[in-house]
């Protein structure tokens, strides 16, 4: 093998690819097995006769073998190699990319212009920055955010509390101590801050679309390729998981897939879409903006989860590089 290209996928939809190959090939292999034969011989001077076993090594890396002597002879041996060679997902997919390469049937997106030939159902490669769900990213940053505030806010209040009892102390020194200690800290401030946008109907609801967000089965995340085209994937959670995403994170990657919808002008995609609210609020509507305002710190760091024309969305069956 001379001309040959190996891409590694990060994502990768073993169902579909499976799929795919079994009907290219007729079937899909994982393992085969391949029988090698060798045979030598040499003088002996010792007169005996029988078989000879390999040791145990032998018998664990597949090998057997016999020897035989006869008295002014030659020894014949000979040995039977047994070799298991297993594919792996990667190794499909490679074997995949190569089928839909030399066959011509990958359609690559580069730019809008690459759109007017495209419909859905188009097996596609797109290349481009992944930029995830920004939306989806910024709720799990502020959920981390919020769960340091709560052990926080459990340290102000013992502080608080130290305090408070240091006032009624019958020691003039606890009493000073206590006193000097009274004053409002920032900690305090951010502290209080906290306990009060924890309070909200729309912090409430943040933490609910978080949560649905995270348990859906399907994600959707992006792909920005360099003429401002944006790539919808909606990728499965089978695959699809925090480390998948941390390793895809900012780097430039390829998408191979199925076209499952090609925007027009006018139109657009909610990222929001896998939860009740954004659901219920339609396509250009960003709802989590408008909860976004009534919490302070927020507003200004909520990426909008809007997705317009020009973009496309597929049906990835692997991100790789």
């Amino acid at each position: 093998m001379v001309d040959y290209r190996l891409s590694h996928p990060l994502y990768l939809d073993v169902q579909m690819m499976v799929s795919f190959l079994a009907y290219l090939e007729g079937g899909v292999y994982v393992s085969t097995e391949e029988t090698m034969q060798t045979e030598q011989a040499k003088d002996r001077k010792a007169a005996g006769g029988g078989k000879l076993k390999l040791p145990s090594l032998g018998a664990l890396l597949g090998l057997e073998a016999s020897v035989n002597a006869e008295l002014g002879g030659h020894t014949g041996e000979s040995a039977e190699i047994k070799v298991a060679r297993h594919h792996t997902a990667a190794s499909l997919f490679n074997a995949l990319y190569e089928h839909l390469a030399s066959d011509a049937k990958i359609k690559h997106i580069s730019d809008t212009d690459d759109l007017a030939g495209v419909k859905s159902g188009d097996f596609v490669e797109v290349s481009g920055r992944y930029t995830g769900n920004p939306l989806e990213e910024t709720l799990a940053v502020f959920s981390r955010f919020f769960e340091y505030m709560e052990e926080l806010s459990g340290k102000e209040g013992e502080r608080s509390s130290k305090a408070s009892k240091g006032k009624r102390s019958g020691n003039p020194q606890n009493r000073e101590e206590a006193s000097t200690e009274e004053g409002v800290s920032d900690l305090a401030v951010s502290v209080r801050q906290f306990n009060e946008i924890r309070n909200t109907l729309e912090f409430t609801l943040f933490l609910k679309m978080k949560d649905e967000l995270e348990s859906s089965p399907i994600h959707d995340v992006v792909l920005e390729a360099g003429s401002g085209l944006r790539t919808v994937l909606t990728v499965s959670s089978d695959y699809y998981n925090p480390a998948v995403g941390e390793r895809l994170k900012s780097g430039d990657f390829i998408v191979l897939g199925k076209v499952t919808r090609i925007l027009h002008s006018g139109e657009s995609i909610n990222l929001s879409r896998r939860t009740v609210i954004g659901a219920t609020e339609g396509d250009d509507s960003n709802i989590a903006a408008i909860l976004a305002e009534g919490i302070p710190g927020l507003n200004q760091h909520v990426g909008s989860p809007i997705v317009g024309f020009p973009a496309i969305q597929i049906l990835p069956m692997a991100i790789f590089v």
